[in-house]
């Protein structure tokens, strides 16, 4: 059984549907299989939480995901700050849709095995959050 929430998210922000079918697609093609793939929208002082006591991290973060696939099956969860899910939009001059759609496919891309440590990698991570972002906005017929 496939599972895939967006717990705190408002459904004015994202459309559920149009992103439940992007994520399958984009799994598909990639070999997985989504079991159970949760995402949580949390504020800034239970994002802080997470990254301190998970990952002994001090800094502010907008995603951490927590991923315990088994070979080609994801199962995961994945924490988006609100906070700076909003800071990035207006930082990078994009809409808070089109950063909260790209924090979506971040944790995902995570899922199937890409990193974001070295710039060789960022390059290849935001390459493959823009072909998401096109889909996504392929999918509504509306530019995000």
């Amino acid at each position: 059984m496939q599972t895939i929430k967006f717990i705190g998210c408002s459904e004015e922000l994202i459309d559920s549907d149009v992103l439940k079918k992007t994520i399958v697609s984009f799994a598909d093609k990639s070999g997985f299989k989504i079991k159970k793939l949760e995402y949580n929208f949390v504020d800034l002082k239970h994002m802080q939480s997470l990254n301190n006591d998970f990952l002994n991290h001090k800094n502010d973060t907008d995603i951490i995901t927590f991923d315990y696939s088994e070979g080609k099956t994801i199962i995961a969860e994945v924490f988006i700050s609100l906070q700076m899910m909003q800071e990035n939009a207006s930082k990078y001059k994009q809409t808070v849709e089109n950063e909260c759609i790209r924090l979506i496919s971040h944790g995902l891309f995570h899922c199937f095995g890409y990193n974001d440590k070295d710039s060789k990698e960022k390059m290849i991570m935001k390459k493959k959050e823009e072909e998401f972002i096109f889909a996504v906005s392929r999918e509504t017929n509306h530019d995000v």
